[in-house]
């Protein structure tokens, strides 16, 4: 069986072709959204729906929603007047209203922290006796001899 590309699919089923040409359109708002709203707003918010002639915009938290809102006739003006210049798409220029909603995001898995192993204390002699004598080298020794005893530096 071969397969097809997703988007061979929604164009080729006459059923799935409204989808297709709705999520084009809101891809097509989406980079003019980019390219209007400012770096932080644009990473933390995206255009996400189509509802009628009202552009619905989903913020991460509630602190972007409100951002948003209070600069939405200024994004909404803007998507309108990159509609007009295009001319190409006539359905752009009857956006009426942009809604805010917001649609908190999931947050990244923590990164699991491995414990690192033991210190070798055999190596930390080794390489203590190759250096001069210093502040580092009685160090490392005290080092060496504590793990080789199998102590741990003193609680206090």
């Amino acid at each position: 069986m071969p397969t097809d590309s997703v988007s061979r699919l929604l164009d080729e089923n006459t059923e799935l072709r409204p989808l297709a040409t709705r999520l084009a359109y809101i891809r097509r708002l989406q980079r003019r959204y980019r390219s209007l709203a400012p770096q932080g707003l644009a990473d933390a918010s995206r255009v996400c729906a189509i509802d009628g002639s009202t552009v619905v915009v989903c913020a991460d938290n509630g602190a972007v929603a409100a951002t948003l809102r209070h600069l939405a006739p200024r994004l909404l003006e803007g998507l309108r007047e990159a509609a007009r210049k295009s001319q190409k798409h006539a359905r752009d220029q009857e956006l009426t209203s942009l809604r805010v909603e917001v649609q908190v995001a999931i947050p990244k898995p923590r990164r699991v922290v491995t414990p690192r192993g033991e210190v070798p204390a055999g190596k930390l002699a080794e390489v203590a006796r190759g250096l001069a004598e210093s502040p580092l080298r009685k160090a490392l020794e005290e080092i060496a001899g504590r793990d080789a005893k199998g102590r741990t530096r003193p609680k206090t």
